[in-house]
């Protein structure tokens, strides 16, 4: 059931961070997606990283419930930052958003990786 969850939590938000990029963007336009996809990519690296940890085996419910804990607040930052810079205080700068994002989400997540493979690795050996 955490899977699920997991997996629920990390679609809304990428969906929802691809969603702002699109809508902070010229999509009528042709060469707005060579630069889009590359950049998509960047964007949606920690959900990547967050769904990759929750598909290693052994897992147990104590490392699922950090991962899901993980995801939940990746995704509920990401909808509240991108909304705060694209609709309730947009700026020229917002779009460095889309930038420095994923990185301080990388960095935020790595705790949480780190102990969800440290619990399930504990739980395996005993």
């Amino acid at each position: 059931m955490l899977a699920r969850g997991i997996l629920v939590l990390l679609l809304v938000g990428a969906s929802t961070t691809l969603g702002f990029m699109i809508y902070a963007g010229d999509p009528s336009r042709v060469w707005w997606w060579f630069f889009f996809l590359p950049f998509a990519g960047w964007a949606l690296l920690p959900y990547a990283v967050v769904g990759a940890a929750a598909r290693w085996r052994p897992f147990n419910g104590a490392s699922r419930s950090v991962l899901c804990v993980a995801a939940a607040l990746l995704s509920g930052i990401s909808i509240l930052g991108l909304h705060s810079a694209f609709v309730a205080y947009p700026d020229a700068q917002s779009g460095l958003v889309l930038v420095f994002l994923p990185l301080w989400q990388l960095v935020g997540l790595s705790p949480f990786v780190v102990v969800s493979r440290y619990l399930a690795r504990r739980r395996a050996s005993t």
